[in-house]
């Protein structure tokens, strides 16, 4: 994993502007660094450097957003941390996974992405990766529907999710009826990808590295000439 980046938060570079988020319905309110923010989201860059309201008044409400979502947003804005798992509230066990899962990295995930901080989808995607790899776990319906109900259309990170579903699941007429794009983007994925889980070759969505990977950046969203915040990946021959 890439070295974590060090920052030096001095007068210069956090900039003398706060500005005040009010966050979910009982409107938590949260202090920030204008500059440091804008940097670091160009969802908050739109709407606190440009003539919009929020720029003039240095205040917005984000009603419909996950409280401890946003506070691990901001302890990531001014740290670069995470919350890690396993950890001392959630075992390193399938129970405590899916805990994790659902009351901290899917509302962290789906804010992420509405805010466009690839950076933390990415990040997220890696721990996913890890743990369902070292707990032998797959994707349900249940989770691909609230991927889906909570994310952009068409995103990368949504045909990543679906993808993660190797195998036909209980409940696929439920899943396709609620989520007819789920099918078309598991279409193009199998006849993209499956010619590497058929004729007993082998292939792991899980493992970033070797032969059975798809490449540390299959699950990932960059930018033109982004950096990954994991070790720069070493270029194949041939397709993947």
């Amino acid at each position: 994993m890439a070295t974590p980046r060090i920052f030096n938060l001095d007068s210069e570079n956090l900039g003398s502007e706060i500005v005040t988020i009010y966050v979910g319905p009982k409107r938590k309110s949260f202090t920030v660094h204008k500059k440091l923010l804008c940097e670091r989201s160009s969802y908050f860059l739109k709407a606190f450097a440009s003539g919009f309201k929020e720029g003039a008044e240095g205040v917005m409400y984000m009603k419909e957003e996950h409280v401890d979502a946003f506070e691990n947003l901001v302890n990531w804005i001014y740290r670069d941390q995470l919350p890690s798992f396993p950890s001392r509230d959630f075992p390193d066990s399938i129970d405590g996974w899916e805990n994790f899962g659902q009351t901290v990295t899917e509302p962290l995930f789906f804010m992420a992405e509405k805010l466009c901080i690839d950076e933390i989808c990415n990040k997220i995607m890696d721990v996913y990766q890890d743990s369902h790899l070292r707990l032998g776990l797959m994707l349900g319906s249940e989770e691909i529907m609230r991927v889906y109900a909570n994310t952009h259309e068409n995103t990368y990170n949504k045909i990543a999710y679906s993808r993660l579903c190797r195998e036909i699941l209980g409940n696929m007429a439920d899943l396709l009826k609620s989520t007819p794009d789920f099918a078309t983007d598991f279409t193009i994925l199998q006849l993209t990808y499956g010619y590497r889980f058929r004729e007993r070759k082998e292939a792991d969505l899980f493992i970033r590295t070797g032969p059975q990977s798809f490449g540390q950046c299959f699950f990932h969203t960059h930018s033109k000439d982004e950096v990954c915040n994991l070790e720069p990946e070493k270029k194949k021959k041939g397709k993947v």
